[in-house]
């Protein structure tokens, strides 16, 4: 699942632009008390075909498990259009047990092949961050973490900041959780340094608008030498399978499973 650019569409907000560009993804918001949790239901699960006819993802932000919203968001929006839900404020792994449990539900019932929406926790406390990595393991179906440093600074009473040294640590930790688990780390960005940020190991950002698309998918789009040394790992550990192996050698590098699924991912 590719998502170097998704665009978040607030509540009541056109999806056009967005559709326009060449985002990845379109993000539709649930979780927004200025308007009923009904029209914003609404108007997510008429939207969503549309994104995917487009050729983009269709995600989705539900509402916390704590609010009680989060099942009826669910049954709203599980059909075969969404591709992903965002979990806001994830502060523990059960959070994120609770989204997929709703989310099997749902997909049973609708005949959805089980697992095939994705979960993405957001993490924006400090809380959230220490857990981090259970946060993820918490449900097979994660698709990856999500770091919104502005709230993330606001729980930890710091300055907002993208750029530098001052939240480095948090943006470390997420990209090493979600990487260790194959899965994409993202972060909210505002529409800045997104060069800085890929080099830091995000896979991809969440923008307030369409406007920054193509920086952003220049951003994290992977150069050709990463892409090149993708292929042979790929290539080497196919033929290592082929012979019963379970890893193989790229140079003095191991090529095991892990390091496959990786691959690929740069490979998408």
């Amino acid at each position: 699942m590719r998502l170097r650019s998704v665009v978040a569409v607030a509540a009541g907000a056109s999806i056009e632009p967005a559709l326009e560009s060449a985002a990845d993804a379109v993000l539709l918001t649930l979780n927004d008390a200025s308007a009923p949790a009904a029209t914003l239901r609404s108007a997510a699960v008429e939207a969503a075909p549309r994104i995917r006819s487009a050729g983009k993802l269709a995600l989705v932000v539900v509402n916390h498990p704590r609010t009680r919203l989060l099942r009826d968001d669910v049954e709203a929006i599980a059909t075969p259009d969404i591709a992903g839900v965002f979990l806001p404020h994830a502060c523990e792994p059960q959070d994120a047990r609770d989204l997929a449990v709703a989310l099997r539900e749902f997909e049973n019932n609708r005949g959805i092949e089980p697992g095939s929406i994705a979960t993405f926790p957001v993490i924006d406390t400090a809380r959230g961050l220490l857990r981090a990595a259970e946060i993820v393991h918490a449900t097979p179906r994660a698709g990856g973490l999500v770091f919104d440093s502005a709230g993330y600074a606001r729980d930890i009473g710091a300055r907002e900041e993208e750029l530098g040294p001052r939240l480095a640590y948090a943006r470390g930790v997420i990209v090493a959780a979600a990487r260790a688990h194959d899965t994409a780390p993202l972060v909210v960005s505002g529409g800045s340094e997104f060069l800085f940020l890929a080099q830091h190991g995000f896979a991809g950002v969440v923008l307030p608008g369409a406007g920054f698309v193509p920086q952003a998918n220049a951003a994290f789009t992977p150069p050709l030498a990463l892409r090149e040394r993708a292929e042979r790992q790929v290539s080497a550990y196919d033929a290592a399978r082929a012979e019963g192996a379970w890893v193989a050698r790229d140079g003095r590098e191991v090529v095991d499973s892990h390091t496959v699924r990786k691959a690929r991912q740069n490979l998408e």
